[in-house]
């Protein structure tokens, strides 16, 4: 297993589109399938799942320095200066989702990090949507990991086996003219996503 410094990745990190046959995937259902690969906004698809306004649960915020192996991730020199958010994304009641964001701040527009602290009780893509800053997303990448604060929170054995994804949210309008770059990990509650691994499926 490969360590880091709040969750471990029982296998590594894998391309979705390029292998489809991996046991991650087999038993989840349409809708599940939808969330672990969407290239879209996790917090509309909730919602239309849920039939519930998403809303959000900080559970920290505030700067780190990059390390090694962020840094490698986020295309970036290691040692840069970052924003880091965790906050779980729920439907008023449950928690669904865990997502972990890295901001290097020389990758974010002057003024929107204003924005990202004014509204920090909200999903990132809904702060986005809402400044009219358009984003995608690339370089997605699923994983089985164990994560004892996520499956505590949600009632779970710490070393249950959980859905992950990871992906690198951009808007730039030239080659050095970034708008935001982040790295956004998302890990799910069986719940919502269940771990095939984990059940038996």
């Amino acid at each position: 297993m490969e360590e880091a410094p709040w969750y471990t990745l029982v296998r590594g990190w894998f391309n979705p589109e390029k292998e489809r046959g991996r046991p991650e995937f087999k038993g989840l259902k349409p809708h599940q399938l939808l969330l672990l690969l969407s290239d879209g906004s996790m917090t509309l698809e909730l919602e239309l799942l849920s039939g519930s306004r998403v809303e959000v649960e900080v559970m920290h915020r505030g700067t780190t320095r990059l390390d090694e192996r962020l840094a490698s991730y986020l295309e970036e020199k290691p040692g840069t200066d970052a924003l880091v958010r965790d906050v779980w994304l729920t439907d008023g009641k449950k928690r669904l989702v865990y997502a972990h964001s890295l901001i290097p701040l020389s990758r974010l527009r002057p003024g929107l990090i204003d924005e990202l602290e004014r509204y920090s009780n909200e999903p990132l893509g809904r702060v986005l949507n809402s400044n009219k800053i358009f984003f995608c997303k690339e370089r997605l990448e699923v994983a089985t990991v164990e994560c004892g604060r996520v499956s505590k929170a949600v009632g779970k054995d710490p070393a249950s086996l959980l859905a992950a994804r990871r992906y690198i949210l951009f808007n730039r309008q030239g080659k050095d003219d970034w708008v935001i770059k982040a790295s956004v990990l998302e890990i799910f509650s069986p719940e919502v996503v269940p771990c095939p691994e984990a059940t038996g499926v």
